[in-house]
């Protein structure tokens, strides 16, 4: 589930604004346990799209043919 930044209060919205910059998480406690934890988002790694590596690499040989020599976990 999402919620936008405009639908919370606004003491939530600065929780989450010093969250964010202190990077530190936050721990709400109700009736003396602790129900949820609120901790910074990581940002996510983009991965390169398909094709980045094109024309990086080399054939060395023929990569169709049998090899003569097979290989030893093959034995």
């Amino acid at each position: 589930m999402t919620i936008s930044m405009t639908d919370l209060p606004e003491a939530l919205q600065k929780l989450f604004l010093e969250i964010e910059q202190t990077s530190q998480p936050v721990t709400v406690i109700h009736e003396g346990k602790a129900i949820v934890v609120i901790s910074p988002a990581k940002p996510v790694k983009s991965r390169p799209g398909p094709g980045a590596m094109k024309g990086q690499g080399e054939i060395l040989g023929d990569i169709v043919s049998p090899i003569e020599q097979p290989w030893e976990v093959l034995q």
